[in-house]
């Protein structure tokens, strides 16, 4: 169940990623904070109660974009135990979508669970490719035809929203566990109106809630492994994130936010 939880994480980390030459619109670098709650669990979900937060920070570094997350949960299980968990991911994609380098650390209760590192790349857009993991141990992952890393996908849900499109089919490699990658299906809403009023006036742009469904490569029960909903923002920043396990559901608020400086490349 926690590892479960902690891929949604990173598959969410993933969306808010994106790749600025493939949109219209002028990205943010951020750093954004949430606070993490349990929206709802089934009977036998083994979860009476959670809590958390999670910091979000993403970068323009001339080369490429970064993100740094760093999440921290407490769940409080049906007999009252309390489990925290810690999570790490670190990312560099390259502005082209074609290289990818990852780094993911889970903390149980102060105890690591697993650590995972490597990097990936691919032949050209729209190519076949491969990733090479050196923790925990050395393997190679074959990435089929048109796999994409986390910021050429969002960018791409994005740009297929901007156009009008309402759905987006395909194959991420995100490099958060040792079974990707996965086949995503996205569901793109209708457009909201820009909040002329916000507070922050980086949530003052367009916005489209949108639907995303993880599946297993080759999954026979045809049913997804997880599914997340969020608002994107034209500026890539996500609002009203929800992520659904199936037997138990978290949401995530944006609470701080605030922009970041842009290098002088």
């Amino acid at each position: 169940m926690y590892s479960l939880f902690f891929r949604a994480v990173l598959a969410m980390i993933g969306l808010w990623a994106l790749v600025p030459g493939a949109m219209a619109a002028d990205l943010v670098p951020h750093l954004a904070e949430y606070k993490l709650s349990l929206k709802s669990a089934k009977q036998g979900s083994g979860i009476a109660a959670l809590k958390g937060s999670m910091q979000f920070r993403f970068a323009d570094v001339c080369d490429g974009w970064t993100v740094e997350n760093r999440t921290v949960m407490t769940f409080v299980e049906a007999e009252g135990e309390e489990v925290e968990t810690q999570w790490s991911f670190v990312t560099w994609e390259s502005k082209d979508g074609l290289r990818y380098r990852f780094r993911v650390t889970s903390l149980r209760n102060g105890d690591l669970v697993q650590e995972i590192q490597g990097q990936a790349s691919l032949e050209a857009p729209g190519g076949k490719g491969k990733a090479r993991l050196t923790k925990p141990e050395e393997r190679s992952i074959v990435l089929p035809k048109g796999t994409l890393f986390p910021a050429a996908h969002t960018a791409m849900v994005i740009n297929e929203a901007a156009m009008g499109k309402t759905s987006l089919q395909r194959v991420v490699f995100d490099g958060a566990s040792l079974d990707s990658p996965q086949e995503v299906s996205a569901l793109i809403g209708a457009p909201r109106k820009p909040q002329g009023k916000s507070n922050n006036p980086l949530l003052a742009g367009a916005s489209w809630p949108s639907h995303m469904a993880f599946f297993e490569i080759g999954g026979k029960d045809g049913l997804p492994s997880y599914e997340i909903s969020l608002r994107y923002f034209d500026n890539g920043i996500a609002d009203d994130v929800v992520e659904d396990y199936g037997n138990f559901s978290v949401r995530s608020q944006l609470g701080k936010l605030e922009p970041l400086p842009r290098p002088d490349c």
